[in-house]
């Protein structure tokens, strides 16, 4: 008899209960079920369009963080290292000229693994017949440079970037 009214008392305490937790699970799913409602097409365009106007206008600046020049006894090596990786394409021995003097294929143009980085070859053979006057310094111009993403956009693309090195 005792057992049978222990079970009276406590039956409706845990039905109790457990209504309380299926109605707190079930608000639950309601909030998660509307967060998850799709937006409208109109809605989606205009976050579309903030973003990449948000992202154009983060893009960095192309700019030279440093130049440098490295000499072996075959080669001078001219380093360019920019802020951010630019496009190999842009860079080539016809866009390179020095003391105004054009460059040709006897000069190799290689890339930092980030593309941020030009080495630019010149034999010393090249060097003694540009630097005829045997001023040891190297005017460098670089036409039309532009950024990884092919942009010509005004401040991703460099149009001529010019600078001075001394060898020994």
């Amino acid at each position: 008899m005792f057992r049978i009214k222990c079970f009276s008392h406590t039956f409706p305490v845990f039905l109790i209960s457990i209504g309380f937790c299926l109605a707190a699970v079930c608000a639950n799913a309601q909030s998660r079920h509307q967060q998850r409602m799709p937006i409208s097409a109109s809605s989606r365009d205009e976050l579309q369009s903030n973003v990449s106007s948000f992202a154009e206008t983060q893009q960095r600046r192309l700019t030279v963080e440093k130049t440098s020049l490295q000499q072996t006894e075959l080669s001078v090596i001219v380093i360019v290292t920019f802020n951010i990786p630019i496009n190999p394409k842009s860079i080539s021995p016809s866009s390179v000229s020095i003391n105004k003097i054009p460059l040709d294929s006897a000069v190799v143009i290689k890339f930092n693994r980030i593309g941020n980085e030009v080495h630019i070859f010149i034999p010393m053979d090249k060097i003694h017949e540009i630097d005829s006057g045997n001023k040891k310094k190297l005017l460098v111009h670089i036409d039309k440079i532009t950024a990884n993403d092919g942009s010509n956009i005004d401040g991703r693309s460099i149009e001529n970037l010019e600078f001075s090195v001394a060898y020994k």
